[in-house]
């Protein structure tokens, strides 16, 4: 039965008005055109909002480590970037950025530059002063940028960039 509807396939298949018309071409190349156009265009802006990512959560999800933290205060981070990655919170879920390492390197071994699946994040130290915090870390001014995979900016924000153990 399987053998007899596969041979009526092949042989409707060489049953074919010959090669398309010049004007079918065209035709169709437009379409394709059109498609992949509306494909190109990005979705609206999602604005991004942070969410404090708490100490007992840092803990109990071992996202801790060596490098630096960023957030309106240093007991309030919206941002960890460490040595190789860097998480932030939004709608309670982590989304995990992984460094970029052929981008300029902060204090404690923390990048300036992290990429994510969809999105990317900047953290820049900004001004000169910096003062020392709790325990063995340093506080510097700071800003951290998020950008969709269109480039778009979907947070900005600037606050405190807590760097150390």
């Amino acid at each position: 039965m399987r053998l007899a509807f596969a041979a009526v396939l092949v042989l409707l298949g060489g049953c074919s008005k010959g090669a398309p018309s010049e004007e079918q071409k065209r035709r169709d190349a437009a379409d394709v055109a059109a498609v992949e156009a509306i494909q190109k265009i990005p979705p609206p802006i999602k604005p991004l909002q942070l969410q404090v990512i708490g100490a007992e959560e840092i803990q109990a999800k071992n996202l801790g480590g060596e490098g630096c933290s960023f957030g309106p205060d240093s007991a309030h981070p919206l941002a960890l970037v460490l040595v190789g990655r860097a998480m932030i919170k939004s709608d309670d879920k982590i989304e995990l950025l992984l460094s970029d390492s052929g981008g300029t390197k902060l204090a404690a071994g923390a990048w300036e530059h992290y990429v994510g699946k969809e999105l990317t994040l900047t953290v820049k130290r900004i001004g000169g002063k910096e003062s020392r915090g709790v325990a063995l870390s340093t506080e510097f001014s700071g800003e951290l940028t998020v950008r969709d995979a269109w480039d778009r900016v979907v947070y900005s924000g600037q606050g405190v960039l807590n760097c150390g153990a």
